[in-house]
C-alpha cells in the first residue's frame, strides 16, 4: 500500500506486514476524516523560562490520549455502528487535536457524554465495573484468557511427563559426582528466578525468559520495565554459568561435561520433580540447565552422533561378510 494511506506513515522505522485477502477489503468505504490541525497558540513575546514550565505542566495535565482510545475502544464494540457510531467519529476528532496537542498547545477537551462508566471485559480493567464483549474481541479474549497467563508449567510439566521427557542420552559418565552441587545451585537458581517473577508480579517461567509477558503487577508496565527484566534475566543466567565455571583442582573439561549433565539430571529427572522451592506454591522451573546450553548441546550430539556410527558400522560389517 501506498506509505501516505497507512497509519503511521512518517515511516521512521515502523515495519509494515502486507497481506492481500479478498475477504479483509472492507465492504464500504468512508470519506476521510479532516486532519486539518488546530490552530497554534501564538506568544505575543518572546519565550520565557515561565513559559516553558507552563507548556510542560499543562502537557501533563492534558495528555489525555489513553482516555480517548479507551473510550473509543468502549464505544466501538457497545455501539451497533460500532467506529462509525456518532460516539466513535466525535472521540477520532478528539483525538487528531490530542495527537498534535504538543505542537500546538491546543487541548483536546472531552465532553461528559464521551466518558465511559463500564468497560468490555477484554480491557482488563478490574478495578472498573465490566461487561462482557459479545463481539469478536470478547469471545477470543475469553476463550484464550484461562490459557496462557494463568497456566501453571508444574501441572503441564507433572511427575508423569518428567518420566516420559527425561532425555538418558543426557547422562556422562561421573555426573552422579557432581549432584550435590547441581541440587544446591539449581535450589539457589530457582529462588531467585522466583523471587524475580513476584517481585514484578510475572505467572510463568517462559513469560520472564522470553520477554513475552502477558500481564503484570500494576506496580510496572510491560513497555518501561521490560529492559529491566531482560537485564535481571541475563545478570542470573551470568551468575549461574559462573557457578559452573567455579572449579576444584582436578576439574577435567571431562568433568565440564558431567557437571552440566548433573544439572540437567536434578532438574528434569522425576526423583527431583517438584524438590525445589518447597512450600512458596512456585513452579518446578525447568531453565537452570540451560545457562549451560552449550555442553548440554555438545552431549546430546555426541551421543547422537555415536548412535549414528553404529548404523554405518553395521552396514560396512555386512559388506564385509558378504565379500568373504
Amino acid at each position: 500500500p501506498h506509505p501516505n494511506e497507512c497509519s503511521g506513515s512518517d515511516l521512521d522505522g515502523d515495519i509494515y506486514f502486507v497481506c492481500w485477502d479478498d475477504e479483509l477489503i472492507p465492504p464500504q468505504q468512508d470519506p476521510p476524516m479532516d486532519y486539518t490541525p488546530a490552530q497554534s497558540m501564538q506568544l505575543d513575546h518572546d519565550v520565557q523560562i515561565e513559559d516553558v514550565e507552563e507548556y510542560f505542566t499543562n502537557y501533563i495535565v492534558n495528555d489525555s490520549l489513553g482516555i480517548i482510545a479507551n473510550a473509543h475502544t468502549v464505544f466501538a464494540d457497545r455501539e451497533p455502528r460500532k467506529a462509525r457510531s456518532e460516539p466513535c467519529l466525535q472521540l477520532a476528532e478528539k483525538f487528531s487535536i490530542a495527537v498534535d496537542f504538543p505542537k500546538t498547545g491546543v487541548p483536546a477537551e472531552i465532553p461528559p457524554h464521551l466518558y465511559v462508566k463500564e468497560y468490555p471485559d477484554f480491557m482488563e480493567k478490574p478495578d472498573k465495573p465490566t461487561y462482557e464483549s459479545q463481539n469478536v474481541i470478547g469471545k477470543l479474549f475469553r476463550a484464550v484468557k484461562d490459557i496462557a497467563p494463568h497456566t501453571s508449567c508444574i501441572r503441564l510439566f507433572t511427575k508423569e511427563v518428567a518420566r516420559r521427557s527425561y532425555d538418558p542420552d543426557m547422562e556422562v559418565d561421573g555426573f552422579e559426582d557432581h549432584i550435590d552441587d547441581a541440587i544446591y545451585h539449581k535450589g539457589n537458581y530457582d529462588y531467585k528466578l522466583g523471587n524475580l517473577m513476584d517481585y514484578y508480579g510475572i505467572k510463568t517461567e517462559a513469560e520472564i525468559l522470553t520477554g513475552s509477558i502477558m500481564k503484570m503487577s500494576k506496580s510496572f508496565t510491560k513497555r518501561r520495565d521490560a529492559e529491566a527484566i531482560g537485564m535481571a534475566v541475563r545478570a542470573l543466567r551470568k551468575e549461574a554459568r559462573a557457578w559452573f565455571k567455579e572449579k576444584s583442582g582436578s576439574d577435567t573439561e571431562d568433568d565440564a561435561y558431567a557437571k552440566a549433565s548433573a544439572w540437567y539430571h536434578v532438574t528434569y529427572h522425576p526423583d527431583y520433580w517438584g524438590c525445589y522451592n518447597q512450600g512458596m506454591n512456585r513452579d518446578h522451573f525447568l531453565s537452570f540447565p540451560w545457562c549451560v546450553y552449550d555442553r548440554l548441546v555438545e552431549i546430546k550430539k555426541d551421543k547422537t552422533s555415536i548412535g549414528n556410527a553404529f548404523p554405518a558400522l553395521e552396514q560396512q560389517f555386512r559388506q564385509g561378510l558378504r565379500m568373504y
